[in-house]
């Protein structure tokens, strides 16, 4: 039989030595005192004790890890110089990109995105316009040509729209 101090037995089991104190005064877990008074605990019947006379462990809780994230939630806050020198990196990145604009190597997408709408519907009416071009400029070209012209312009612009 191996008897070990409040505090020992707390460390073992993961507790808090108020939780220690408690179960021997409930009686959940069986101490004994030596000649001097001092409270000791059987190591041997510890955990067996305490799991099957306890309704709950009070557990110590463990520090958790810190990650270090890209983005910081509320619960993790950066320190002063790791903030400091994040927020200094981010500056940086926005005058790269201001410097980038004003040398016209850097465009909006929303820019490219109209340049490249003008230019299809551009093309979309430069290609419906072919029939009745071809009719002006060759006049001996019957309706029923100029119709197939027609409906074969629009499936390919069908085909282009669907891709």
């Amino acid at each position: 039989m191996t008897l070990i101090s409040r505090s020992e037995a707390a460390k073992r089991m993961g507790v808090t030595v108020q939780a220690v104190y408690g179960a021997i005064k409930e009686g959940r877990l069986t101490a004994m005192t030596d000649e001097n008074g001092k409270v000791f605990v059987e190591s041997d019947t510890l955990q067996k004790e305490w799991v099957n006379k306890s309704k709950f462990q009070r557990v110590r809780k463990k520090p958790k890890a810190v990650k270090q994230e890209a983005s910081y939630t509320s619960d993790s806050i950066p320190d002063y110089d790791e903030s400091k020198a994040r927020n200094e990196f981010l500056k940086g990145e926005l005058l790269e990109i201001e410097r980038k604009q004003l040398e016209q190597t850097l465009v909006l997408a929303e820019d490219v995105n109209l340049k490249w709408q003008k230019i299809v519907n551009t093309v979309r009416n430069k290609l419906l316009g072919v029939p009745s071009k071809a009719q002006q400029q060759l006049p001996d070209l019957d309706d029923s040509a100029i119709n197939t012209l027609d409906s074969i312009i629009r499936e390919a612009l069908e085909e282009l729209a669907s891709v």
